[in-house]
């Protein structure tokens, strides 16, 4: 970046002065969130022009941020480059370093490769990239991004406009202050009970949580996108684990159905889950036990299990739990089944660790078609 801005020093020497004009019509740089959360934190970097139209012939903007608190990414934490897509050349930095100890700013910096320009219009700014930077810690938490506007080794944030010879500061512009990402999402899974799907997620914390949007794909569907099931309430703010289900019962028909969750603060911003798959088959074909989860299972506190199985038909159906030694520690299900598939969960309570034998045993009433099935289950401490 130090040969980039005297090489526009030297070149523009010889065209008009119209740098007392241009600082009259600045152009601004808006920072705005688009998600924050314990995985990553993202803005975009907006750029309104000062005037009706104006010809850019290289822009930057340098952000700061705690390396104590962030890590960055070469390949993802810039992104959506705004003039790319007409071929100027980008001088992007991912890890700048001013202070001899960590990197702490990142620039985004693209400029035309002959001199040349691009026009920009005031009604309709555009979106320069996408800064994304990923917390070191679990969250949730609360951080600040600064807009670097100078160092002693020359600027860092400025635009060039066409015709001029000085680099052009933007004014004013935004800082993002007190930015939190306010939810840590520990589990989030999906699995088919009966003729629903069966959604349940954990936090660990959170802060200034609305609650969240369950969304669903159609994923055997070309060109299907999100759509919303439903809202469930958030805590608020809390430290405490908080554990959600919740029951789709509108599947349109059998196939694979991608969720996420659609996190919302109360001040309107946020934030999307990892997205899950789960195939989904209203009449299974056989009897099958499914292999649980998670599995080792530890005994620590409010440590469970999920084991799976499918019923082809109305049946009789018996799901134990035994020792080793075959003594049964824990009755399942021991119930009357209509054909569909369905998850119990095993709490291991006063059980020592060690291996555990799951067993299935169903007899179907129609037909007569029956079937025993085992599955270890490891219990570590």
């Amino acid at each position: 970046m130090k040969k980039l801005v005297p090489v526009f020093l030297a070149l523009a020497v010889m065209l008009p002065l119209d740098f007392a004009i241009s600082q009259q019509f600045p152009s601004s740089l808006t920072l705005t969130p688009i998600n924050a959360n314990a995985s990553e934190v993202s803005f975009k970097a907006t750029m309104t022009p000062g005037k009706n139209i104006l010809n850019v012939e290289a822009v930057s903007v340098t952000i700061s941020y705690d390396p104590s608190d962030f890590t960055v990414d070469s390949l993802t934490s810039i992104t959506q480059k705004y003039f790319q897509s007409v071929n100027w050349t980008d001088a992007s930095v991912w890890n700048l370093d001013v202070n001899g100890v960590n990197p702490d700013l990142i620039m985004y910096s693209e400029y035309h490769p002959n001199f040349g320009s691009v026009p920009l219009l005031k009604n309709s700014p555009p979106d320069l990239c996408v800064f994304t930077f990923y917390p070191k810690g679990s969250g949730p938490g609360t951080a600040s991004f600064g807009v670097w506007q100078n160092t002693p080794t020359g600027a860092l944030t400025y635009y060039f406009e066409e015709n001029v010879i000085d680099l052009l500061n933007f004014s004013p512009v935004t800082e993002i202050q007190n930015l939190p990402w306010p939810v840590e999402l520990t589990a989030f899974t999906a699995a088919q009970q009966g003729e629903s799907i069966a959604l349940q997620w954990t936090t660990a914390s959170e802060t200034n949580n609305h609650g969240f949007h369950v969304q669903r794909m159609d994923a055997t569907t070309v060109g299907a996108d999100w759509e919303t099931l439903d809202f469930v309430e958030g805590s608020g703010t809390t430290h405490d684990e908080r554990q959600y289900l919740f029951f789709d019962w509108s599947l349109p028909h059998d196939g694979l159905y991608k969720y996420r969750l659609k996190q919302m603060d109360f001040d309107g911003r946020h934030s999307y889950s990892p997205e899950i798959a789960v195939e989904f088959q209203l009449r299974p074909g056989e009897f099958t036990l499914r292999q649980n989860y998670p599995n080792p299972l530890s005994l620590a506190a409010a440590a469970q299990t999920t084991v799976g199985y499918d019923v082809p038909e109305r049946s009789s159906i018996r799901l134990v739990v035994r020792n080793m030694l075959g003594q049964e520690v824990a009755t399942l299900v021991d119930a009357t089944m209509n054909a569909g598939s369905y998850t119990a969960t095993w709490h291991p309570v006063g059980v020592p660790a060690g291996t555990y034998i799951v067993t299935l045993t169903a007899e179907a009433m129609a037909s007569g078609q029956a079937a025993v099935q085992h599955m270890p289950i490891q219990v570590v401490r």
